[in-house]
């Protein structure tokens, strides 16, 4: 096939992409439209497809339905009908309603910090026909008890004590030693999404980490001066993981940026990517 016609196909693809889209896309595409007239921060519900959700901030929760429902970022062969999944930072549950409709035999457990955000996590599960997924109200962390966690009332939180904390409410909300979770049985997926507390956790985890079949994650870098990404690489490789990184977001709205006397200013310090891992077939 020439390359003319190689482009003309695409072509012809994206426009009816454009004009006949998928139900996820056109769900996407409105939601988007009542963003743009919804202020931000304002609470409230909107029918995605046959889900009937509640949010807490509209604007932030259109980019989480794309990469999840549209770009399907979260989609893993799990070479089971009824995979056990750990949703890590959970936020108002979409990665478990989506973990649901690929698996509906999949045992999932989703860990939400913010207290705000695990109450309409609570309520999107029960109400959109996952209400066997377990839900917990807690931070992965290196630790079980409490910790001071930054609620920042969007589509993330930071625990107080990382980089990468901002405006927000301190809360103390309980916390669980993810090491722990993965010692009691294996998993097929581990998704994480705690917002730069990746490094920690897992090296906390290095010796058991091999009882997660795969991992999905966003790997944040809130620290320009001490990177983590790495020395999370690094761990992943010695713990037998193959790797593959996409998904790279900067984040220019957040300080710091590279100073005026920096050969490039402006540029996003900030930034994050998502890894998947797994372990080759042997």
């Amino acid at each position: 096939m020439n390359l003319v016609l190689r482009r003309a196909l695409r072509t012809v693809g994206a426009i009816r992409r454009r004009l006949f889209p998928i139900p996820e896309t056109a769900a996407w595409r409105r939601a988007c439209q009542l963003a743009e007239s919804t202020p931000r921060m304002t609470p409230g519900s909107i029918r995605m497809m046959d889900y009937e959700l509640r949010y807490t901030d509209l604007l932030t929760f259109c980019p989480q339905w794309l990469d999840i429902f549209v770009h399907r970022t979260l989609d893993s062969a799990c070479g089971t009908p009824t995979p056990r999944i750990l949703d890590c930072g959970a936020n108002v549950g979409l990665a478990s309603l989506f973990f649901k409709r690929r698996y509906p035999g999949a045992r999932v457990t989703a860990y939400e910090a913010d207290p705000a955000l695990f109450a309409l996590l609570d309520a999107n599960l029960a109400a959109n026909g996952a209400a066997d997924v377990e839900r917990v109200h807690a931070a992965v962390w290196t630790s079980s008890g409490h910790i001071q966690f930054c609620c920042e009332g969007a589509d993330s939180g930071v625990i107080e004590s990382l980089p990468g904390a901002g405006a927000g409410v301190s809360r103390t909300v309980p916390s669980v030693r993810l090491r722990d979770i993965l010692e009691a049985e294996p998993f097929d997926l581990l998704k994480l999404d705690i917002e730069g507390a990746e490094d920690a956790v897992l090296e906390d985890c290095a010796p058991v980490l091999d009882r997660a079949g795969a991992i999905v994650m966003d790997l944040h870098e809130f620290d320009p001066v001490v990177r983590q990404a790495p020395r999370v690489l690094e761990r992943l490789t010695r713990c037998g993981f193959t790797y593959a990184i996409d998904e790279f977001v900067t984040q220019p709205w957040r300080r710091p940026v590279a100073g005026v006397d920096s050969p490039f200013p402006g540029k996003a310090l900030i930034w994050s990517m998502t890894v998947r891992a797994w372990r080759p077939a042997r």
